[in-house]
């Protein structure tokens, strides 16, 4: 059994109904909360300066600005706010794009529990280390 982490704020930006309702239903299965939903990234953006979230799920195929350069935004903007990128291509480049944006990990759709509950493990290791250093 894995040790649960504590409830989380979380913003979730994705163009697809289908994934945020999927994904939204996941994360409160997982005691989290989903405080705000965007469909682009400009909305992505103010959601995050709104609610200043523990995380963001952030897709990277997004209409008014990609998740690239809104999770660039928010990390700029927000440095507290961890940013995990969700997409159907994981191809190499988008990794890559998405860590030097800020991303703290990737998760592949469709996703299921294990990688994003991993995905916000590590996130939040990763936050552990900055405020350590």
């Amino acid at each position: 059994m894995r040790k649960r982490t504590k409830a989380l704020n979380i913003i979730i930006a994705d163009d697809d109904a289908t994934t945020c309702h999927v994904l939204r239903m996941l994360l409160r299965e997982h005691g989290h909360q989903v405080v705000g939903e965007a469909r682009d990234g400009e909305k992505a953006i103010e959601l995050c300066e709104m609610h200043k979230p523990d995380l963001a799920f952030i897709d990277i195929a997004m209409p008014r600005m990609d998740g690239h350069q809104a999770t660039q935004a928010i990390r700029q903007k927000l440095p507290n706010v961890g940013v995990i990128m969700i997409s159907a291509l994981p191809t190499l480049e988008n990794v890559q794009t998405a860590l030097q944006a800020g991303a703290s990990g990737f998760v592949v759709k469709p996703f299921n529990a294990i990688k994003v509950v991993d995905a916000i493990e590590n996130c939040l290791k990763q936050k552990q280390v900055q405020k350590q250093g």
